[in-house]
């Protein structure tokens, strides 16, 4: 089948690229001429130049297409780009499925995150969790991809099939984005204070990327799997990575309000300097908790498969190894 992927310049439409190429699909993407697709460009894929964010230019990407995997998705800290993340993340996910509706493409694969669903304070939160706590920590992102979802959802009620997918805190190949590697080269450097006092659930972004393809087949039009992870703390990650540069990880644990000072200190300065921060103040309130999640459904119905946290970190330092990256 012939399929559009938006967001391919990043970390995981890179990786979802790739697998989708290895499955013999017909692929088209739709990036800005300034993206970075120096790990694809030479896939046997279709390339147009243009912005999700314009219709005529998103029309154009969807005619012809059977699947669409939406992608795309703005994760900036910076309270600068907060409308820009707005239209990205609310706006252009809505503009995708009326093009899918014009084209009569069958299914549109929506990547939204598991941070839409809040968490668990007592533990871990599946699909059913519908305390939504992230509303008060000025965590923009979440805020917008939990708008953006549930617009793209009502167009299950138009005759659209849509499915979606929750990523945990991805890692593996293709970073060249360095999400998680400026954590891996920071800590390698002693550049890091201390670690969060929350957790996450860490996943391998290649098995994020296989889900999203057999959603096509398998998937519930109008329902969602968690594609998440192992659920530890930061400072569990921390050990992990710093033991494969043999470095000892800092044994500070930051407070919530020591994290949350930082981010606003980080906040005003880059006021001042007009470079982006690394965490703002809702980011800190984020990594203070422990947003752990179950994706015990996206198992079973889609064949994802959880690895040790080990195993992405090795897979991750093995690419930025192979791509000069340190």
């Amino acid at each position: 089948m012939k399929c559009l992927v938006t967001g391919a310049s990043g970390f995981l439409g890179t990786n979802l690229v790739h697998e989708l190429v290895k499955e013999g699909w017909n692929v088209r993407i739709i990036v800005r001429k300034s993206a970075n697709i120096k790990y694809i460009k030479s896939l046997p894929i279709e390339i147009i130049y243009g912005d999700i964010t314009n219709k005529n230019d998103v029309d154009k990407a969807v005619k012809d297409c059977d699947i669409v995997f939406n992608v795309a998705g703005d994760t900036s800290f910076w309270k600068k780009k907060f409308e820009i993340q707005r239209i990205v993340n609310v706006e252009t996910p809505s503009i995708i499925a009326e093009a899918c509706l014009k084209h009569n493409v069958k299914r549109l694969i929506h990547t939204s995150t598991v941070d839409i669903f809040g968490y668990n304070p007592n533990g871990i939160a599946d699909e059913n969790w519908s305390n939504y706590n992230f509303g008060n920590f000025g965590y923009n992102y979440s805020d917008t991809k939990r708008e953006g979802e549930k617009r793209v959802l009502e167009f299950n009620k138009r005759g659209l099939e849509v499915v979606v997918i929750y990523p945990g805190s991805m890692m593996g190949p293709y970073d060249f984005t360095l999400q998680y590697g400026r954590l891996f080269f920071e800590l390698r450097d002693g550049k890091v204070p201390g670690s969060p006092a929350g957790g996450a659930s860490f996943c391998h972004v290649t098995e994020v990327a296989k889900a999203h393809i057999t959603a096509v087949t398998k998937g519930i039009p109008g329902e969602g799997y968690i594609c998440a992870g192992i659920n530890i703390s930061y400072k569990e990650l921390f050990d992990l990575i710093c033991e494969k540069f043999n470095r000892k990880a800092p044994a500070l644990s930051m407070k919530r309000w020591m994290l949350v000072t930082y981010g606003y200190i980080l906040q005003t300065i880059s006021a001042f300097t007009g470079k982006a921060p690394e965490i703002d103040p809702g980011n800190a309130r984020y990594m203070s908790i422990n947003a752990w999640y179950d994706s015990s459904k996206a198992i079973k119905v889609l064949n994802y498969k959880l690895f040790p946290v080990a195993k992405l970190i090795d897979d991750a330092y093995d690419w930025y190894k192979e791509n000069d990256f340190f």
